[in-house]
């Protein structure tokens, strides 16, 4: 994975602060006393003062003094509760003023003993608010508002950043840092999962998951990232069902995926992620053997798919397709072609289900318009190809078993043995003028194939895509271009831009250079884009 949701700052309100928290609290208030003994009394002021500025010159005054105060003789003072949440606090705002860092100089902060070493911030915020959160449980909503401010969301945009750069062990050091920091926060455990995962550690993975839901369920403000947690989980579970071969073995990834997709299904606002919780339901269906199920899953699509959206019905025809149910598939796939008739995954996925049903006079049209789509894709010709080929070869089957005779067996000849196998039956006789209508009619079918391959086979550019979106912000069609001969090509791409009845809505030409035996991407982006624009389709390319 490679996407992930964002933490977002909470301001922390530090002068209502415990109006705040007493509302937000179901259960017992957090109740600590911040104004004794003398010290930890003048602690707070100061950090109510450094939090109030705006100048960050006075916000580092009161800072350095409140820590001085709160750490001179620390053993020996009395309410180390409130101490230490104070200090928490001060810590905290450090870690928010411009220039410093989390590993910083001590002195600086305010530290008379040792003051030339160093602090790990993250570490000494954790330190002080466990003090609090261990004598004081109900103070942990209080703790984690504190714990969740910037400088954690910094720790944890970095973790996300470098996962997406592949770069793991910086962002499984970003993302422990965070959790040290917020251990109540869910996102340095997501991160550190998705770590997990790709070391091969799917255990520590499932665990780290868990986590990361348990800490988002505490805090509604986190119902994005708990789902996509869950999602995360239940995918984690279905990759392990799908590569696990002992039926036993599988029972429990099997248990997992069900348990995380059907959170996520129950959860009225999942919205966003309800169509891959089903489509993960689908995978476990599959890899549990239970593809039965599916057909109460998608009844509603099945039984009446005018009233679902495109998206939906080619999820569900996605599903059932690799469920192995065609005539289902074929159902969905249909209805989301009538909706979409010129997109290009609506008539490969039709096309392909017809092939696979044997209906080649329903798969050529589809085929056809699919190349005029995308003419330079070397699939599409092959399903036209297939398509042609199997109507030519439904015109010859009949035409040859209905013009010839069995040979005539010799009298006193033996019956032959019955291990060998029996030739098929002759077919009725058919007339001179059928044959010949069907020779014709084989002949058209079998030039048609033979066409479609050369063109293909003779492509001077191949054409892939890997994007295709439309809003009305912007509409894109983006993949490569491959170059299969031996001098470089300057390509021009022409795109138009489709409403549902085919017609061109906007456009788009693309200039490549593609080397020789090598490809190019390609990205053809027209602003704004249109409500308007549902497919698109590209002239050919020598």
């Amino acid at each position: 994975m490679s996407v992930f949701l964002r933490p977002v700052a909470r301001a922390l309100g530090l002068m209502i602060a415990g109006a705040g928290i007493v509302g937000a609290q179901a259960q017992k208030a957090c109740e600590v006393n911040e104004g004794r003994p003398t010290a930890v009394g003048r602690a707070t002021l100061a950090v109510q003062v450094a939090s109030g500025t705006q100048d960050p010159a006075a916000a580092t005054r009161q800072l350095t003094a409140a820590i001085k105060g709160l750490t001179d003789n620390a053993e020996r003072m009395d309410n180390q509760v409130g101490r230490n949440l104070v200090l928490g606090k001060a810590l905290v705002l450090w870690s928010m003023q411009p220039n410093v860092e989390l590993n910083a100089n001590r002195g600086k902060l305010g530290y008379t003993t040792n003051p030339e070493g160093t602090i790990d911030l993250a570490a000494a915020i954790d330190t002080a608010f466990k003090v609090v959160e261990t004598a004081n449980p109900e103070c942990v909503s209080e703790t984690a508002r504190w714990r969740g401010q910037k400088a954690w969301v910094t720790l944890v945009n970095k973790a996300i950043e470098r996962l997406n750069a592949e770069d793991i062990d910086a962002a499984e050091a970003a993302a422990n840092q965070a959790i040290t920091m917020n251990p109540w926060g869910p996102y340095g455990y997501v991160v550190k999962a998705s770590v997990m995962q790709k070391r091969q550690r799917p255990s520590e993975a499932f665990g780290l998951y868990r986590k990361s839901v348990e800490m988002a369920s505490r805090d509604t403000s986190y119902d994005d990232i708990r789902r996509q947690s869950l999602l995360y989980l239940g995918n984690l579970a279905a990759d392990s069902a799908e590569f696990t071969a002992d039926a036993a073995a599988k029972r429990p990834y099997i248990e997992i995926a069900q348990q995380a997709y059907n959170a996520i299904l129950k959860d009225a606002g999942a919205t966003e992620v309800r169509g891959n919780a089903t489509a993960g339901m689908c995978r476990v269906a599959i890899a549990s053997g239970d593809t039965a199920s599916l057909r109460v899953v998608y009844k509603d699509p099945l039984g009446a798919p005018a009233g679902f959206t495109y998206a939906e019905l080619m999820n569900a025809g996605v599903c059932m397709a690799r469920a192995e149910m065609i005539p289902e598939a074929t159902t969905l796939f249909r209805a989301a072609q009538e909706k979409n008739p010129y997109h290009r995954d609506a008539l490969s996925n039709l096309t392909i289900m017809h092939l696979r049903n044997d209906n080649y006079n329903e798969a050529v049209p589809l085929a056809a318009r699919l190349v005029t789509v995308e003419p330079n894709n070397q699939e599409n010709l092959q399903l036209l190809v297939l398509a042609s080929a199997g109507i030519a070869k439904r015109a010859r089957d009949p035409r040859m078993s209905g013009s010839s005779k069995a040979a005539p067996t010799k009298t006193g000849a033996k019956a032959p043995a019955t291990k060998t196998k029996a030739a098929p039956p002759a077919g009725p006789r058919l007339s001179v003028a059928v044959q010949d209508s069907l020779f014709r009619y084989e002949t058209a079918y079998t030039d048609s194939a033979v066409k479609a391959n050369e063109r293909k086979d003779k492509l001077g550019v191949r054409i892939a895509l890997t994007d295709f979106t439309a809003t009305e912000e912007k509409a894109t069609v983006a993949g490569s271009i491959t170059n299969p001969g031996t001098d470089e090509k300057k390509v021009t791409l022409k795109v138009e831009f489709l409403d549902r009845a085919g017609k061109p809505v906007n456009s788009k030409d693309v200039d490549v250079v593609v080397p020789a035996g090598r490809s190019a991407r390609f990205n053809a982006t027209v602003t704004p884009g249109s409500k308007e624009i549902v497919a698109f389709r590209y002239a050919p390319v020598q």
